[in-house]
């Protein structure tokens, strides 16, 4: 597999103009074993800015990044004044915004985040419809992060109230009846994931085995029989569609929710398909399209900090760091306004929340998605 992937990526960077479209050229020197490769700007860049003699990022680097939190929490705050009260949605609401605040409170300890994300988490959950099951756009984010966040502030009482209903939704997603999809954005990946994200962060047996189990069953069940269907057992034994479509991508297709899947069964055989993918997102990740994390550069940053908690590779801490150093200078690159310019996946809410993750890289996460 290695070897076809690294001709479909020859064949990926071989679009000068494309890329000039859609990524700034990368400024930066590279990092070979310890040796910065040249590059236009290698004469005014030192790897001594941003690690100490322990490969740790030193601590001006971090006041660098931090002063710089403070400064983007201002404007976000201040931006969301005139958001969409309605939309309490991890993925561009208020969810969004009390998951980056859980955050803050994680790599800080500051007690005012914590209490930062409850307020947020009360504007959620007076607009839940029922109408979505999953973690980034359906009522499964609210409730798991509601549960996480009075469990952190020791109200138990009220984290087992929002964990019951939670666990309440497994009927609709379980269901061989339900039209609910599979994939992330929308199906039963995305409540799988409010599942393991609970686990994660009250405990490993917060939610029963045997409910996730199920949750798993049920996705396996219907690749399967989607790919019996389409007579495709042999050449993909699962196989999964979203509004009649076969989507291959993260967000609604088979990349997202077998991502998931694994998430269960801790398979790492594609390591060195992810390094691979990782010098394009080098090259080319400096993206045109803003600075966030679902279309921008802050997302690209995360594969770095993922592949540098797998391999413990100071290059792949090192380029998340010029990627940062890349997020320090939000707003002046001419960058696309995205639609919800403040939210956590769209806006400026999630660069805060990549930018965060230096301060504890080891223990970094794309949110809604790494566990």
């Amino acid at each position: 597999m290695g070897d076809s992937m690294s001709k479909r990526l020859k064949l990926v960077t071989a679009s000068e103009s494309e890329m000039e479209e859609r990524s700034f050229p990368n400024p930066f020197p590279d990092w070979d074993q310890g040796v910065l490769t040249s590059s236009p700007s290698a004469a005014n860049s030192s790897t001594g800015d941003l690690f100490d003699a322990d490969g740790k990022i030193t601590e001006a680097f971090q006041k660098k990044v931090q002063n710089k939190i403070k400064d983007l929490l201002q404007q976000m705050e201040e931006g969301l004044k005139t958001s969409d009260p309605h939309d309490f949605s991890t993925y561009t609401g208020w969810t969004g915004i009390a998951l980056l605040y859980l955050q803050l409170h994680r790599v800080s300890a500051d007690s005012s985040h914590l209490q930062r994300s409850l307020d947020y988490v009360k504007r959620t959950l007076r607009n839940l419809n029922g109408r979505k099951v999953t973690f980034l756009c359906g009522d499964a984010g609210p409730l798991a992060v509601a549960a996480v966040v009075h469990h952190r502030l020791k109200n138990q009482a009220d984290s087992k109230e929002f964990l019951t209903k939670l666990l309440q939704l497994q009927r609709s997603v379980i269901s061989p009846d339900s039209e609910i999809p599979d994939e992330l954005l929308y199906g039963r990946a995305g409540y799988l994931y409010a599942l393991l994200y609970v686990n994660k962060e009250i405990g490993p047996e917060t939610v029963d085995e045997k409910i996730i189990a199920n949750v798993v069953t049920a996705i396996l069940e219907s690749g399967k029989n989607l790919s019996r269907e389409e007579k495709k057992t042999e050449r993909c034994p699962l196989l999964y569609e979203w509004h009649k479509k076969q989507y291959v991508g993260a967000a609604h297709g088979l990349s997202g929710i077998y991502y998931m899947l694994m998430q269960v069964f801790k398979d790492e055989k594609y390591l060195k398909d992810a390094a691979e993918c990782g010098e394009v997102i080098w090259q080319r990740g400096l993206l045109r399209k803003g600075y966030g994390i679902c279309h921008g550069t802050a997302g690209n940053g995360y594969a770095f900090l993922s592949l540098y908690k797998l391999t413990q590779e100071q290059k792949y801490l090192y380029r998340a760091c010029k990627f940062a150093e890349w997020c320090l200078d939000y707003g002046t690159h001419g960058c696309r306004i995205p639609d919800r310019p403040y939210s956590l996946f769209e806006g400026m809410a999630g660069a805060i929340h990549f930018l965060s993750d230096l301060a504890q890289p080891e223990g970094s996460c794309f949110p809604a998605f790494e566990l």
